[in-house]
């Protein structure tokens, strides 16, 4: 079973690459990734490049699967597109690789990112690199593993409606979604062109923030805190009451916090976390999807959607890429009807909530409940009800990916039972680097 003894931050790295070289670097990482018992590689090539000039120069950071690095395949977790070579790097990797970063490893993922769980049909499930009996999270599983079990010092992930933050929660470490838009999808397997957007998993908030200059370079200077106490907004449907051991350890972290003056926390009403994403997920998940794959199949891969379809290595996303079609149809006015009126009313209502309550951010557990067992691989049984497990992980996260806000979730430590727990917070749409100060306080604070 790998562990979390061997991860590092971008500065460890650096120590090595100065005193070692950077083929040291990569024979050290390239070991831990050939063993990959959390099943988080998919494809790896940790040959030492040419140190580069910039920012990241010599710094090796994975990159999901879903998301094209030349000179790697990108199958999307699977046999359907195997042997697909893309012919350019997707934006974000050229953005990083441009800053001197260089990519050894595509990650797995819950099969075209369809998912929360990362139990892939083709490559294996991924599993926690605290208890593998249980999920890293999906979709970006691998890309959280793979960061956490120090095969990779960061990793590019995927963020439609949970995918970076459950697994930057599930393996205990930092995970940015950024504002819808901000950072390039070109080159990214879509599944709702309305809400995907790649982001970044590392170990400290700084990596993450290093990340995000170089993938949106603004040339701003960076925002400001006040000086008081975080005014942190908590939603009353933010703790369900799903989990009393992830809501012990939010609760303890929250009064430590307060008790060092560190944040204020403004108790707000209900949100409607579990609404919104029951209301929005499939419309907007089935009809942009299926505007993409009906097209890429037969255009570019020379398959039909059907053939296609059949040839999907996991039976919940074959069951989803096959039920799309109708899916779509029947959602089309429902899809039409979030882009036109229900988004930018959550917008609006979301910046007025925060100039209402004169809040920060909004805070809440990143994930209701610990780490999903392998066993909850489509349904999960919370508060005697046994639900399907997408929506009961994705609950407080999906919100964010409406409105197109930052939304980050940060380490808070182990429950009682040894396992991780994720702080979530969401920002104002375009306040990225504001939201990255924020936790920066406090990480420094919990550490």
């Amino acid at each position: 079973m790998m562990t979390t003894e061997n991860r590092m931050t971008l500065a460890q790295a650096r120590a090595i690459i100065a005193a070692e070289g950077v083929g040291a670097l990569a024979s050290r990482l390239g070991a831990l990734a050939a063993s990959n018992p959390l099943h988080a590689v998919i494809a790896q090539d940790y040959s030492a490049p040419e140190t580069g000039s910039g920012p990241l120069a010599g710094i090796p950071i994975g990159v999901k699967d879903n998301i094209d690095a030349v000179p790697f395949a990108t199958t999307g977790g699977s046999p359907a597109m195997a042997g697909y070579f893309p012919a350019e790097d997707a934006g974000i990797v050229a953005r990083i690789r441009a800053a001197g970063a260089w990519v050894p490893a595509k990650l797995n993922l819950h099969e075209f990112a369809f998912g929360i769980t990362s139990d892939n049909g083709a490559y294996g499930a991924v599993l926690n690199p605290y208890d593998d009996n249980r999920t890293a999270g999906g979709s970006s599983g691998g890309s959280g593993a793979a960061v956490a079990a120090g095969i990779v010092p960061a990793a590019i992930g995927t963020d439609t409606g949970a995918s970076v933050r459950i697994p930057a929660s599930f393996c205990g470490v930092v995970g940015l979604r950024p504002s819808t838009g901000r950072y390039s999808t070109q080159g990214v397997l879509p599944i709702s062109w309305s809400r995907d957007t790649p982001g970044f998993l590392a170990n400290c908030v700084a990596d993450v923030a290093e990340l995000d200059a170089v993938a949106a370079p603004t040339g701003l200077p960076e925002p400001v805190l006040p000086d008081r106490p975080l005014r942190l907004g908590l939603a009353q449907d933010a703790r369900p009451g799903l989990c009393d051991k992830v809501e012990e350890r939010f609760d303890a972290v929250l009064a430590d916090l307060a008790q060092k003056g560190i944040v204020e926390v403004i108790d707000l009403p209900a949100l409607g976390y579990r609404e919104a994403q029951e209301a929005y997920d499939v419309p907007t998940a089935s009809v942009e999807s299926y505007e993409f794959w009906s097209r890429f199949c037969p255009d570019v891969l020379g398959l039909s959607y059907a053939t296609f379809t059949s040839r999907i290595g996991s039976p919940d996303v074959q069951a989803i890429f096959a039920a799309t079609p109708d899916l779509a149809a029947e959602n089309a006015l429902a899809h039409e009807t979030y882009l036109r009126i229900i988004r930018p009313q959550m917008q609006a209502r979301h910046g007025a909530l925060f100039a209402a309550h004169g809040i920060d951010a909004l805070i809440a557990p990143t994930c209701p409940v610990q780490p999903a067992k392998r066993a909850d691989y489509l349904t999960i049984t919370v508060g005697g009800e046994t639900r399907p497990i997408l929506p009961v992980l994705a609950q407080n996260v999906s919100y964010a990916t409406y409105i197109g806000c930052p939304s980050l979730s940060l380490p808070a430590g182990l429950d009682r039972d040894g396992l991780p727990v994720g702080l979530l917070l969401d920002g104002l749409v375009g306040a990225d680097r504001a939201l990255l100060e924020m936790a920066a306080r406090i990480e420094a604070a919990l550490a």
